[in-house]
């Protein structure tokens, strides 16, 4: 059972919404039941049986294919377990078979029910009726002999000898491996010698269901030989029994029973663990909510009444069971095939329709058919006489914005208020100017102030439009649930869109700005009780009962020493909480150690937690930085939390009912190991030993252009003949003193007489800006090339030159001490430079 239970065809059909693992479990169970009563021959009676048949039966209900497994079932009873059957009890066997078999008529009766009630297309269209079902007489015929499904088992079994090389075996293979197929076969063998009574009904019911589904030809034929590859398992176990067997035949007890331990502790090694590891490896990167997503995402844009959903049946089964399972858009139709000749008709009638899928081959050409609208993830399609404009949803914010002279936006529909951890819905409607690229994005944020909340970036080409690229005077309705994080504070934001093909470069409007307010949108709370899923946390952690951590997870996977890394965190208060508290938020290493330590205010000052009501959620984020010096290594640093009162003291933890301390520590990092540190001082042209209060020392520095110590040359009319253009170029040599918990970037700037500056250069120091001051140890050297580009209409003359360091974005900067440890300035002068 175990050969059979990790059989990926197994795993895979278990996890989705089929009939097969049902199928499965009922002939399982049957096989079981009529195992055990194997030993009890002499004993057993027809009542024994009924259970058997009953489930037998029910199986029958659930897939017609079990009819192929009852002469092996027939043929297993007769061979074993006749004596248990006189007339009586055969008749009340058969009946126990027959009483659950007659709900296959559910399906029937059913279908004649919705054919009265909706008519036969719209209850197809409704997702009710399958449009091969047929009503009357010749319906119930070929439903019961199943004619539409196979047809090919007829005209196919001219093919079955190569079918059963070329697919049968490879799957077979594919699903058991090679090694178990000839352990199988070796158990087939030694059944079929030692209990042929036994191996000749097991042989039929793995045989039978081989040819029908070679010659069925359709569908998933690895879910159709699970009872086979349920047989064939049997045969493996088989061998396992007659390994010991043949040991305690030639083997004391012991050293019998320690062979057939090692025997078993090798197949699961060698069989079972790397079957299953491939199963939840393959599962966990196929099966996802991706389509789900998309159907709820679809199911959400503004659609007409009404309107249907074009595509094909298989993908039309998740809209109906969001329709019948979660009550989306009831009021939406399906229909299907996707052919030109079903649109053609539907259109004809009046009804509203939108393609949600592939079309059937005959996508090429459609828009000199057809009027289209891309529509979000969806495109309108209409006749072709329609105004495109009139197509178009009305809309509350009309607008009239042009982005680069290449896409107007004509108006936005949005609602007034946003739910915290909802999606916020806006519908976009646009207008082509010129032909636009499939990268032509467009992105819509909530802000506040200068601080994104939300934001979602969207391709304005949705995926079933069947132009590559978007033409000129193309209308389209754009849809963007912008997902808005649980734990936004309430309040008022506003809603901003921009338009790019590169992120870098948005698109501008005519009065130079390249985001366009559509307006404001309140947050509002989501109710208390909204479930949180955490991947980190089984309970929640509650400080002093007034606060609950819900859920918490970092930036990055690892952390580099000296990179900085962002703790995001969510919040809820169980009750106002009395005070406003101080998040203490630690650096701890392996030992216990304190590496660092912030001080927090949440929402940086915006939410104090007495202004927390009861049941408020609340997303907050720490940026934190790792020591230059913190210990490398796996699981080396982690994270712990603490809420400090005003008095000092802090808050208790508990973890549901059990106090926890003070504190929480947070899952643990890894810690990678800064690679080409230097610490041996270099040889330079201009030696400075400046000391910019006690955090670095400007060694100095080496210069191409230097003609002297401090002194620099460059001829504007030979450098802008060179294609780089005229470049100062500048090794600078920094080294640590000590420790940095903040990212200074260094300016280098080129003054005239007057202080003005002429060119400046301001990064993060280091070869291509990869060298952050908080990576730096003490006694560290840095290099620091510095590349000053000169304006090429820069007067001749000489200019100085002045470096630093400041605070992103506008200082403070980090003062110069002379030898007795006294400010003297925040630049450094480097020397002079001579331009002709």
């Amino acid at each position: 059972m175990l050969t059979f239970a990790v059989l990926p065809t197994v795993w895979r059909w278990a996890t989705e919404a089929k009939i097969y693992p049902l199928n499965i479990l009922l002939y399982s169970s049957v096989l079981y039941l009529l195992a055990r009563l194997l030993p009890r021959q002499g004993t057993v009676s027809a009542r024994d049986l009924l259970l058997p048949a009953f489930l037998l039966g029910l199986q029958i209900d659930v897939h017609s294919t079990t009819v192929l497994l009852i002469p092996g079932l027939v043929l297993l009873v007769w061979l074993n377990l006749r004596p248990a059957l006189n007339r009586k009890g055969l008749a009340q066997v058969v009946l126990a078979l027959v009483l659950p078999g007659l709900l296959y008529l559910y399906v029937p009766l059913r279908g004649e029910q919705l054919i009265a009630q909706y008519g036969r297309q719209e209850a197809i269209r409704r997702g009710l009726l399958a449009d091969f079902y047929h009503s009357g007489l010749s319906g119930w015929v070929r439903y019961f002999t199943a004619a539409d499904f196979t047809g090919g088992v007829v005209t196919n079994w001219g093919r079955l000898p190569a079918d059963f090389v070329k697919v049968y075996l490879p799957l077979l293979v594919d699903n058991i491996t090679l090694p178990l197929a000839l352990i199988g076969l070796a158990g087939a063998v030694g059944l079929a010698v030692r209990r042929p009574r036994l191996f000749w009904p097991l042989f039929l019911l793995y045989a039978v269901p081989i040819p029908f589904v070679l010659t069925y030809g359709q569908g998933e034929q690895a879910a159709f030989l699970h009872p086979s590859f349920l047989i064939f398992s049997l045969f493996a176990g088989f061998t396992l029994l007659l390994a010991w067997r043949l040991a305690a035949a030639f083997l004391p007890v012991r050293p019998a029973a320690g062979l057939l331990f090692l025997l078993f502790a090798g197949f699961l090694l060698a069989y079972v663990q790397p079957q299953a590891a491939y199963s939840v490896n393959r599962l966990t990167h196929k099966w996802d909510r991706s389509h789900y997503e998309a159907w709820a995402d679809a199911l959400a844009h503004p659609l007409e009444p009404g309107a249907a959903l074009l595509a094909h049946w298989g993908d039309l089964t998740t809209f109906w069971y969001m329709q019948y399972a979660e009550g989306l858009r009831p009021d939406l139709r399906g229909l299907y095939p996707p052919t030109e000749a079903v649109v053609q008709d539907y259109l004809q009638a009046g009804g509203t329709l939108y393609i949600a899928g592939p079309l059937q081959g005959w996508a090429a050409g459609i828009e000199t058919r057809y009027r289209l609208i891309p529509w979000g993830r969806l495109v309108r399609i209409a006749p072709r006489s329609a105004d495109p404009q009139s197509l178009l949803p009305p809309l509350s914010h009309p607008v009239d914005a042009v982005f680069s002279d290449r896409l107007r936006l004509l108006g936005a529909d949005y609602r007034a208020q946003a739910v915290g951890g909802q999606d916020f819905g806006v519908a976009l409607a646009w207008q082509t100017l010129v032909d636009l690229p499939p990268e032509s994005t467009v992105s819509l944020r909530l802000t506040r102030g200068d601080d994104i909340v939300a934001q979602l970036d969207d391709a304005l080409l949705s995926g079933w439009f069947p132009q590559e690229t978007l033409p000129a005077g193309q209308f389209v309705l754009g849809y963007m649930p912008v997902p808005v994080p649980l734990g936004t504070l309430p309040g008022v934001y506003r809603l901003q869109v921009a338009v790019y093909t590169d992120a870098k470069q948005p698109w501008a409007m005519p009065d130079g700005a390249v985001v366009l307010d559509l307006g404001q949108v309140e947050v509002i709370s989501p109710p208390a009780d909204t479930p949180v899923k955490s991947e980190r946390l089984w309970l929640p952690v509650t400080f002093g009962g007034e606060i609950d951590l819900l859920d918490y997870n970092y930036s990055v996977a690892r952390v580099g020493q000296g990179k900085g890394f962002a703790v995001r965190l969510l919040w809820q208060a169980r009750t106002q909480p009395a005070e406003d508290y101080t998040l203490l938020v630690e650096l701890v290493d392996r030992q216990g150690r304190v590496l660092r330590t912030y001080e927090h205010v949440p929402a940086d000052g915006l939410a104090p937690t007495s202004t927390w009501p009861a049941g408020q959620f609340v997303r907050d984020q720490v940026d934190v930085v790792l020591p230059a010096s913190a210990p490398p290594g796996d699981d080396a640093v982690r994270v712990r939390l603490g809420w400090r009162k005003a008095d000092g003291s802090r808050l208790a933890v508990r973890r549901w009912l059990w106090p926890a301390g003070r504190q929480v520590d947070l899952h643990a990092l890894t810690v990678t190991e800064k690679e080409g540190r230097v610490f041996d001082l270099p040889v330079v042209q201009l030696p400075l030993e400046t000391n910019l209060e006690n955090k670095v020392r400007l060694l100095g520095y080496n210069s191409p252009q230097m003609v002297a110590p401090g002194n620099l040359q460059v001829s504007l009319s030979e450098c802008a003949e060179t294609p780089e253009g005229c470049l100062l170029h500048f090794e600078l040599y920094w080294q640590g003193i000590s420790e940095m918990d903040r990212l200074y970037y260094v300016f280098l700037h080129l003054v005239d007489a007057q202080g003005q500056i002429v060119a400046q250069h301001d990064r993060v120091p280091g070869r291509r800006g990869k060298q952050p001051t908080t990576g730096w140890l003490p006694g560290e050297v840095v290099l620091d090339p510095i590349d000053l580009r000169l304006p090429s209409d820069l007067p001749p003359g000489r200019y100085s030159l002045r470096v630093g360091m400041y605070l992103p974005p506008d200082g403070p900067r980090l003062l110069i001490l002379d030898g007795t440890g006294q400010p003297a300035g925040d630049f450094v002068e480097m020397g002079a430079v001579e331009v002709r």
